[in-house]
């Protein structure tokens, strides 16, 4: 979201961005190390000349909620830098720091407060999430949905057949276990117990090699290895494929980080239901009994039920999927979203 925000033109603003890039790989994510430690004296270093070469009077910032690793990096990086600025933005990609910060020990909850309080503007991506803001004491609060290009109309005019004739059920994120995913082939296992051979395809980074291991081997414990595929990272035509070859698209997330799941906006754009968790910005995308069902986290029970509605009703799986593709026409394009944004930096200046 950063990249688009970027890439595209805002009224009486101008960007000058340092890149954090703090993790190379998804399994470095929560360890520190010396590349690290050097990584945000040298992001400190940028911002310094930045700051005084083109006189930047504003600092935006997307602060994290987990892990303490994360967390510390914002405290250090914005107590060195943040007093520069005249006003500051922070937009939580990542939801929920009101709720890390009252369960953290004394001085390093007295840091982070000292480092995160009264931003000048705080941006959040749906009113289902923690309200960061409030609890920071913001002076502007906003909500703006995310949104992403549509590009599904020239997609779908070269997109190939269809490779599968079995009901297919699509998941994309990372896999660490909080974004539901054993969940969800728990509920794959339960239908199949039922008879519906129903197929479940799984894309994105497992975040430990001992998880990968495991998850497989559950695969194999419910005898479903002809019945589950493994995508592994996709981008680009593979990931393309993925969504066209989906039949309904399943997040079942519960992860500490979760704001709204831009995977469920390219689920909307590519015509398909959602059944999805009642956790944070999902419920903002989910319209229940419109383009999807939303369930109780960590309920297998509750997937594969909502999952047969669809299975065993060809008819209502089209018009949720056609549901969710005009429910991303109205609310979640790129466009949207930079006009939201647009506004809300004017009302900043407006302070």
């Amino acid at each position: 979201m950063i990249k688009y925000m970027l890439e595209n033109e805002f009224d009486d603003v101008q960007f000058f961005h340092v890149r954090m890039n703090f993790s190379r790989e998804m399994n470095e994510r929560g360890k520190l190390s010396f590349h690290k430690i050097f990584h945000i004296l040298s992001i400190i270093k940028q911002t310094y000349i930045l700051k005084f070469r083109h006189k930047i009077q504003v600092l935006y910032y997307p602060p994290s909620n987990a892990p303490t690793v994360s967390i510390l990096r914002d405290v250090v990086f914005l107590l060195c830098t943040r007093l520069l600025f005249k006003k500051t933005i922070f937009h939580f990609h990542a939801a929920g720091i009101s709720e890390v910060i009252p369960k953290m020990p004394f001085l390093f909850r007295a840091l982070t407060l000292l480092a995160l309080k009264k931003p000048d503007l705080a941006i959040s991506s749906s009113a289902f999430n923690p309200n960061d803001g409030k609890f920071l004491k913001a002076k502007k609060t906003a909500i703006v949905p995310l949104g992403i290009p549509d590009d599904y109309v020239d997609i779908i005019n070269n997109a190939g057949a269809k490779t599968n004739e079995e009901i297919n059920v699509l998941f994309v994120g990372l896999l660490n276990s909080t974004k539901g995913e054993g969940f969800l082939l728990e509920a794959i296992y339960k239908l199949h117990q039922r008879g519906h051979r129903v197929r479940l395809q799984i894309a994105g980074k497992f975040e430990t090699d001992d998880y990968k291991n495991a998850f497989f081997e559950k695969i194999s414990e419910f005898n479903l290895d002809s019945y589950v595929e493994y995508l592994g990272v996709i981008t680009g035509e593979k990931k393309t494929q993925a969504f066209l070859n989906a039949d309904i698209f399943c997040f079942p997330s519960f992860f500490i980080s979760e704001s709204f799941g831009l995977v469920l906006l390219e689920a909307m754009e590519f015509k398909l239901p959602i059944v999805a968790t009642r956790w944070r910005g999902i419920q903002s995308i989910v319209e229940e009994n419109q383009n999807g069902y939303l369930v109780d986290i960590r309920n297998s029970d509750q997937l594969a039920e909502r999952i047969l509605l669809l299975v065993s009703d060809p008819e209502l799986l089209k018009q949720m999927g056609d549901k969710s593709r005009e429910l991303f026409i109205e609310k979640y394009t790129l466009e949207r979203y930079i006009n939201a944004l647009n506004m809300s930096f004017k009302e900043l200046i407006k302070l």
